[in-house]
């Protein structure tokens, strides 16, 4: 072998090599860009688009132009397409049971539940405007009510860091003189525990009432103090049972407690009521929805609406369409035509040529992206399609992460990630899509949420002076016919944070 079949032979193997790295590469920030929600996906092209030159948004948008639900044909070749360039050949084209066209109209799947038509549009704030769902975090919320008080500046001081160590479940459990020792040592100020203590009562006068309650007892008193247009008498036997026989009740000691009291049955059972109206953990309002991080509310990914028995999918797509500087190109193209060796081209050319090729790859993974997410969020509609027309959430259907990864050819670690801080709008509302993943139950076709609402409902249906156990609510469901445990059931009940029927029960 000549030294230049030599030579040939290792720019062959070196090429091959830098093809071999340059997918691998890809197959990361690909996953990367399909795990960033609508806000991270802008801000990393805003970052493309000042460290690369080559880069530049287009003047005259055109992507509303791609269908990306056009055609099964045009799925296919363009997973084909993307099999090449990432170095994977597994990838099959997703097969839908309904015909999904670019037209005006729709076509009846085979099982007659419905339509489906798919298409892409910008995201425009002033066309559609979807409902917001609040995520301010409990520490702006009480932050923001307490520079409303009439604090001085070594107050206010005091207040953050108080509010910064209420716990999740709206519980300050960290001992004054504990937050005393912090401030002093932090901020370099002195603050006694009777400060503290003077800020913390204005903390507790805040909303929602009970919050930075130092115990649940606490909590439920702050609560019963706070209400409004109720009983008198009732509210002051309420505060009378709470404050002094509050372990009695806790375990359910009903009886106990009216004997030590010498008060009647119903006596009790009015302030029983006014208990029962308080909420132990008043925190668990700021929980109650998925949080986008750094971010006060949610934009959705994608929308399904539901039109009688038709369902409508649009990816919103509220990201800059993206091209190469004409500058670049000629200049690329000037240099791809110079017949001489790479390792002659001048540092400059060869900047450009790295710069352009980066450019191009980066358009073509964003691209990717949103065809890879809108192929799954349609295999979630297809498989979930009862709930989106109906909002039951009975309906769910048991669906895992191999579920769409068999049907799309996409590995499950694309599809795991695709789900990460992605929501959708539908007619009932904004749901991330970790929602529709569900499991089965056993060899029941049926998911453990449809399950879970079954025995919420026997719980909100029962006797309360004779509550269902967890054997009862067993034995129940398995008359039913599904196959299910014990374990499972109070697993389900505990899930749903609902008390054991010994603390449900009422008089």
């Amino acid at each position: 072998m000549s030294e230049r079949d030599d030579f040939q032979q290792i720019q062959k193997l070196s090429l091959e090599q830098i093809q071999t790295q340059r997918a691998s590469q890809n197959q990361v920030l690909l996953g990367q860009l399909i795990e960033m929600n609508d806000e991270e996906i802008k801000d990393r092209i805003e970052v493309e688009l000042n460290d690369n030159p080559a880069l530049e948004e287009a003047s005259d948008s055109h992507q509303d132009d791609y269908d990306y639900g056009s055609s099964d044909e045009k799925d296919e070749s363009q997973d084909d397409k993307d099999s090449q360039e990432l170095g994977n050949s597994n990838e099959d084209p997703f097969e839908s049971p309904y015909t999904v066209t670019d037209e005006d109209y729709d076509d009846r799947n085979d099982d007659g539940l419905g339509y489906i038509q798919t298409k892409r549009r910008q995201y425009n704030p002033d066309v559609y405007r979807p409902p917001v769902v609040s995520e301010a975090s409990m520490y702006e919320t009480l932050m923001t009510q307490v520079r409303e008080r009439d604090l001085d500046e070594h107050q206010l001081v005091i207040a953050e860091y108080i509010i910064g160590e209420i716990e999740d479940d709206g519980l300050l459990r960290r001992p004054i003189p504990s937050i005393c020792g912090d401030i002093i040592s932090k901020e370099n100020i002195f603050v006694s525990p009777q400060e503290v203590q003077e800020v913390l009562e204005v903390i507790q006068d805040l909303e929602p009432a009970g919050i930075a309650a130092t115990s649940t007892r606490e909590c439920i008193l702050l609560q019963i103090d706070d209400m409004k247009g109720v009983d008198i008498d009732a509210a002051r036997l309420a505060r009378e049972i709470v404050d002094k026989h509050f372990d009695a009740y806790e375990k359910h000691h009903y009886d106990k407690i009216i004997d030590l009291l010498n008060i009647s049955e119903t006596a009790f059972q009015q302030a029983d009521k006014i208990i029962k109206r308080t909420n132990p953990r008043p925190g668990n309002i700021f929980n109650s929805g998925e949080r986008l991080a750094n971010a006060s509310h949610i934009t959705p990914d994608f929308i399904v609406t539901a039109d009688n028995d038709k369902l409508h999918l649009t990816v919103v797509n509220d990201i800059p369409e993206l091209q190469i500087s004409e500058s670049y190109e000629i200049a690329y193209k000037h240099i791809a035509g110079n017949k001489a060796d790479s390792s002659s081209l001048s540092d400059e050319a060869v900047n450009i040529k790295r710069q352009y090729e980066n450019a191009t790859n980066f358009i073509m993974l964003l691209k990717m992206r949103q065809e890879k997410l809108h192929k799954i969020m349609k295999f979630i509609m297809l498989k979930q399609q009862e709930f989106f027309i109906t909002g039951d959430t009975m309906s769910l259907k048991p669906m895992v992460l191999n579920d769409i990864a068999e049907a799309t050819g996409y590995d499950t670690s694309t599809i795991s990630r695709a789900q990460q801080n992605k929501y959708v709008d539908t007619n009932w509302g904004i749901f991330p899509l970790k929602y529709f993943f569900v499991k089965r139950l056993n060899d029941n076709d049926a998911s453990a949420t449809a399950i879970k609402e079954i025995i919420k409902e026997m719980i909100d249906g029962e006797d309360k002076t004779k509550p269902l156990t967890d054997d009862r609510l067993c034995a129940t469901l398995q008359e039913r016919g599904y196959d299910i445990k014990r374990r499972t059931v109070a697993k389900y009940r505990e899930s749903m944070r609902i008390p054991v029927a010994r603390q449900r029960k009422t008089l």
